[in-house]
């Protein structure tokens, strides 16, 4: 996973991640199932470790699978060794073929706080979208915003397999004039009272308001958009949801 084509995601967070989100949500996992088909060439960009491809694969779906994140990919790599994904930054991905499926989950679209690549991502994306292809994402919405913190607070502790324990501190502060919710992140490796490592990671997301979405996607191409604000498909009416769902396809 990446934010802004960096990638952001080390070692120690790739593992903590690995340990609270190693399973999709069976909700949101129903959700991109309902659109596959057998015989669809289908895309995730942005694929992680592979908590929604490895899924996929098991239920023979043809699925290809992109991240800027190489700890998040080798983690793929041990659960599925025969998954076709690679490395490589979104902005400029190129795969030579086009998709009947794509599908980007998790919010992680917001991750793009910068909106004119945001914007060239969308319209990359419409570029690779075979005809009648559909295009699927979740961005995350005002109504998702965190109270802000001065100071960094325990998030989470879990233990490691070695007997160590890992730790994630973080605080957030959200400026309104860019939507842009700031939630830097200190990553640790404890054991005991000893602090054995420890990474930063400076997290971002855009929070979007009702209808915002909607024009990005009409100017990249985009001209049937479906706004959902629950995983059963229940249409989105306002910002008071924490998500919005999109369903895209354009013609020609």
């Amino acid at each position: 996973m990446c934010k802004d084509g960096v990638n952001h995601y080390g070692s120690l967070c790739t593992e903590l991640y690995e340990r609270l989100h190693a399973r999709a949500p069976e909700d949101e996992l129903a959700f991109y199932l309902s659109y596959a088909r057998p015989g669809q060439r289908i895309l995730e960009p942005l694929c992680g470790s592979g908590r929604f491809l490895v899924p996929f694969l098991e239920r023979g779906l043809d699925i290809r699978g992109m991240d800027a994140s190489e700890e998040m990919l080798s983690r793929l790599r041990e659960k599925a060794p025969r998954a076709r994904v690679e490395r490589a930054d979104l902005a400029a991905y190129s795969p030579g073929e086009r998709f009947d499926y794509i599908f980007i989950s998790s919010g992680s679209v917001s991750l793009f706080t910068d909106l004119e690549l945001c914007k060239g991502i969308l319209r990359r994306i419409r570029g690779l979208l075979a005809p009648d292809g559909v295009f699927v994402f979740a961005v995350d919405t005002v109504a998702a915003r965190c109270p802000d913190d001065k100071e960094y607070r325990l998030a989470v502790s879990v233990p490691a397999g070695d007997g160590s324990e890992l730790r994630l501190r973080t605080k957030n502060h959200y400026d309104p004039a860019s939507q842009t919710q700031f939630s830097p992140g200190i990553y640790e490796r404890y054991r005991g009272a000893a602090l054995l490592e420890q990474e930063t990671m400076d997290f971002q997301t855009h929070l979007y308001r009702y209808g915002e979405m909607e024009g990005y996607l009409a100017e990249a191409g985009f001209s049937r958009v479906t706004t959902y604000a629950t995983f059963t498909k229940e249409p989105a009416v306002d910002d008071r949801c924490e998500m919005f769902l999109f369903e895209c396809a354009a013609d020609g």
